[in-house]
Formats: structure tokens, C-alpha cells, sequence
């Protein structure tokens, strides 16, 4: 590693963990004059959903004609994808520079000063949206809410989406415990929208919004979406909100998904009525355009494989009910990776009843779970095979003439659409 190198430098920092807390945040943004005040921003938090929901308010706002920052985590393949500007990652030239301007005031600081990785990629996407004078942020909180580095926003809209147990060694055990985190994104007299949530969980997000003096509005109350029909072609759904939109289409697979798309319409309806110049055309033709990697994306058919970012329990769920109904006659055997930091067994547990086919491999991650560990879980081992490299693993399944479901982690994902860019 050559620390000279922009980004041999900030992978370095990733020695420094994770330390949530916004004070190293604010005081770097302080140094390059505060670029996060210069624009509005949306702050997007949640356990499941919330780079869906990212994902498809920014095409929305940009095809109603905005320069739209997004900011998303973790990336599939490449670091600058998670810094976009309606569509566009972030150039090599631009994103080197931003690293070396921060790392000349990271390096007059103290050592317990240095940023974490992810402090250190917020601040250079925060600085990159206001150099390029974008209109609006759409942001997605990396873990948590409270202390994670993208809530020293100043946003005006908080969206929480789908609260899950994820992350309990830092957000606490509980929906209650982890609501309170993921609701401490929300500011003082702004508006919030939430998913359908657990009733723990929902209680914790009125209470903070009442204590804000902010105003609610909650899928399934306030608004929701009504799925007419899904194939592995797409779905079409009913909205019904601050207004109503019948037959919207999108290339977006999943159930869940109807409850994701029905927030970004019902936020971007709140900031039609705020001045934002938005139309019914541009927010169909967004939902229809929606391209998002490895959310029950497709890579071959007959026979199938399918690739998915479902890296915890209520993920898996969702991914198993979608796979039911989409394909309801259909066999599918699975490829799988996961993390150490994810409750691995109750997953293992939840995809056993689905198939007796099981390959277990290992994403490319210091924190990846040893496949023979996953394997110990199942009960009948007879076609659970071990095929660490991922890479062997999914030539392997090439060559079947099964259908495939790759799921686990989204460094797995990464991986594969890597892997398969390379070999198809």
C-alpha cells in the first residue's frame, strides 16, 4: 500500500472501524467551509429498502429535470458508485482530488482525530455535490441513524424505511432499540415518512416525530400502493397518496418493492407541493426506468440465475416470498455468503425450508462467515457442497441445468455481477 495514492490512503483509514459519532464529521465539513448547508437534502434511513428508496425518489427529481446528488452504501463493484449526480458516478480526476484536499487537513490532526473510512467518503461526497452545485441530496444513512456521519445533514425530509434486526451489536437488540437509533435522524419542524413498521418500532418513530414538532405520514395510513400484477418482466401497481396513479410499471421485482416505490411517489408528491416542479409523466417514466443491481435481478433464464442483495433476516423472508410467488412452480437451488456480523444461523435456518441444494462460499470480506460454519447449521447435509471461492462457485452453477438464487451479502452480490460481466 502506497499512502501517497489517494486511494491507498483512504483505504487506510478503514483501520480506524467503525466509530459512530458526528464530531470528526462536523469538524472536517468545518474545515472546507460547511458544503452540506449549501444545498437540501433528504436523509433516508432504515434496515431494508433504503437504497431502493434512494434510488428511485433521485430518478424521479431527475427525470422532473433536477441535478440530483445520490449517495448510497455499501458500493457492488466500484467505490465511486456511491457517489452519483443523476446517474453518474463521480469521476476518478474528481474523486482523487477530493481525497488529497481532505488528506492535507487529516494529516495536521492528531491520530485519535483521523476520520473512518466512511466519515472520509462522506465528507468527499458531501464537498463533490457542492462543487458541482446539484439542486437537491438524496442521501442514505449508512448504519443507524443517530451517530452514523451522514446525519450532520441539515435535511428537510427524513424517510425511515423498513426497521429490521441488523447491526444489534451497535443499535441494541430490539425494533424498539434499533427504531430509536434510526428515528435520531429526524430534525426539528421537518417531515418524515415511514414505512409500515412493527408496533415497537412505529411508537418510538411518533413519539420522536411529536418531540420534533414534525409531521408524519406512514404507508399503509397516510398512503400506500396496491400490487396488481408481478412476472419476472416486472410489476404493476396502483399508488394511492396526495394523489392517485393507476398502472405504474417498473422493471423492480419484489413485493417489498410496491411499499419502497410508494414512498419515493408519496415524497416527491410533498415536495410538488413544497415548489418542486414535478409531473405525473416524470414520475411514471422514473418508476419505469428504475434500474437497480442485484435486487432480484435476473442474470440468465432457463435455466435461471438470480441475484440478490438480502443480507439479514427479514431480507431472506422478503426474498423467499418474492421467489414463491414469482416463480410458483419453479426449483431453485441456492448459492449463499454471508457475514460474520449478521445473525448467519436464523437465515441459514430460513432458506433450508426452501431447497435441500445448497452451495456455500465465502464474499470477499475479513468479516465473511466459513462456509463449513454455515454448513454445520443444516440439518440434512446430503446436497450442501462447499465451494469457497466464489468465483469456482459460480462457473460451477454455469454448467447446471438448475435454477440458481445467489444470495447472502451484498459483497457477494458484487462479486458475482463482477464475475459475470467477465465470463457471459
Amino acid at each position: 500500500m502506497n499512502k501517497n495514492n489517494p486511494i491507498d490512503f483512504l483505504n487506510s483509514l478503514s483501520d480506524f472501524g467503525i466509530k459512530l459519532g458526528l464530531d470528526k464529521t462536523n469538524f472536517y465539513l468545518q474545515k472546507l467551509g460547511n458544503p452540506h448547508f449549501k444545498y437540501p437534502s433528504i436523509l433516508v434511513a432504515g434496515t431494508n429498502g433504503k437504497g431502493s428508496v434512494c434510488k428511485a425518489l433521485s430518478k424521479i427529481l431527475e427525470f422532473s429535470n433536477y441535478k440530483v446528488g445520490l449517495y448510497t452504501s455499501p458500493h457492488l463493484i466500484d467505490v465511486k458508485e456511491r457517489i452519483k449526480i443523476n446517474e453518474e458516478n463521480i469521476s476518478e480526476e474528481e474523486f482523487n482530488e477530493n481525497i488529497i484536499r481532505l488528506k492535507k487537513i487529516i494529516e495536521k490532526q492528531p491520530v485519535h482525530m483521523y476520520p473512518t473510512y466512511f466519515e472520509a467518503l462522506t465528507i468527499i461526497a458531501f464537498l463533490y455535490f457542492y462543487q458541482k452545485k446539484i439542486d437537491i441530496l438524496v442521501c442514505e444513512v449508512g448504519m443507524g441513524g443517530r451517530f452514523d456521519a451522514t446525519n450532520v445533514l441539515p435535511s428537510f425530509i427524513e424517510i425511515i424505511t423498513k426497521i429490521g434486526l441488523d447491526h444489534t451489536e451497535f443499535l441494541g437488540k430490539t425494533y424498539k432499540e434499533i427504531a430509536n437509533e434510526k428515528a435520531g435522524i429526524i430534525k426539528e419542524k421537518t417531515i418524515v415518512l415511514s414505512a409500515k413498521q412493527k408496533k415497537d418500532a412505529m411508537k418510538v418513530i411518533k413519539k420522536k416525530t411529536k418531540d420534533k414538532n414534525s409531521e408524519i405520514f406512514i404507508y399503509g395510513e397516510d398512503f400506500k400502493g396496491k400490487l396488481l400484477d408481478i412476472s419476472q418482466d416486472g410489476m404493476i401497481f396502483n399508488f394511492y397518496g396526495k394523489e392517485k396513479m393507476k398502472n405504474l410499471k417498473t422493471q423492480l421485482l419484489g413485493l417489498h418493492q410496491v411499499e419502497n416505490l410508494s414512498i419515493a411517489i408519496e415524497t416527491s408528491l410533498i415536495l410538488k407541493e413544497k415548489g418542486y416542479k414535478i409531473k405525473e409523466e416524470s414520475i411514471r417514466k422514473a418508476i419505469e426506468n428504475i434500474n437497480w443491481p442485484c435486487r432480484f435481478q435476473l442474470l440468465r433464464k432457463n435455466p435461471y440465475i438470480i441475484v440478490d442483495g438480502a443480507h439479514n433476516v427479514d431480507g431472506v423472508k422478503n426474498l423467499m416470498k418474492n421467489l414463491k410467488r414469482i416463480f410458483p412452480n419453479k426449483k431453485f437451488s441456492f448459492l449463499v455468503g454471508i457475514l460474520k456480523d449478521k445473525d448467519y444461523k436464523n437465515m441459514v435456518r430460513i432458506l433450508e425450508k426452501y431447497t435441500e441444494n445448497i452451495i456455500f462460499t465465502k464474499p470477499n470480506s475479513e468479516r465473511a462467515v466459513q462456509p463449513e460454519i454455515l454448513k454445520e447449521i443444516i440439518n440434512n447435509k446430503k446436497n450442501v457442497k462447499i465451494i469457497e471461492d466464489p468465483k469456482e462457485a459460480y462457473q460451477f452453477i454455469k454448467k447446471t441445468d438448475e435454477n440458481w438464487l445467489i444470495f447472502g451479502s451484498l459483497y457477494l452480490s458484487g462479486e458475482i455481477l463482477k464475475i459475470a460481466s467477465m465470463f457471459d
